[in-house]
This record gives C-alpha cells, structure tokens and sequence, in this order.
C-alpha cells in the first residue's frame, strides 16, 4: 500500500515540475533539493555520486526497494531522482516504509 503513495507523491512532483531525474540534471542544481531516490540497481559508482549530491545538499538519500526509479517516473535507465518540494519530500519518507530505504540501512542489510 506505501508503494502506491509514494508513486503518488512522485507523479505529483513530476507534474508540478518538482522533480529532477538523473544524475547529471541533478548536478545543475544550486539549491532546494529535499529528497533523493536512488535505484537499487544503481552501480557503485552511481551510488557513490548520488551519495556526494545528497551530502552537497544536505538531504536524505533513499534507496528503492521492490521496484526500480525506471518505474517510478516512467522514464528509461533512470537511476537517480531528486524532489524539490520540501512538503512533498516530507510525505515521501513519511510512507517510506519498506519500499524505501534510507542509505545507510539499505547498505548494512
């Protein structure tokens, strides 16, 4: 059920223009990213520069869990999102849940 709050949440933020996806679109930003969604399929290296954008911007980065960023967003070989809505951020790890994971723990498992 988290699952499809947080597609929700997502859907909302892509149509509110609230969302970047990828990593080098990501690396354009300056400020205001709240979230970042990296896929569980990412590679090391891809995880290693999604790490040092969340540290840039001082933000979480969760890691999905069940289903990939591809999906979440519709779009092909995605593996990093970022939200720039601070509400919609909140909302998205509100009902994080087992779907995503904060960095940290998704590593230690």
């Amino acid at each position: 059920m988290q699952n499809n709050k947080i597609f929700s949440y997502v859907g909302f933020a892509k149509r509110a223009l609230k969302l970047k996806a990828g990593t080098n679109a990501i690396k354009t930003l300056k400020k205001d990213v709240y979230l970042m969604i990296a896929c569980q399929t990412a590679s090391p290296n891809a995880l290693k520069e999604a790490i040092k954008l969340s540290e840039k911007f001082g933000c979480p980065l969760f890691v999905t869990s069940g289903f990939t960023v591809e999906s979440l967003i519709n779009k092909e070989n995605c593996k990093l999102v970022a939200i720039l809505e601070p509400e919609l951020a909140k909302a998205i790890i509100k009902n994080s849940g087992e779907d995503l994971k904060l960095f940290r723990e998704a590593i230690n498992e």
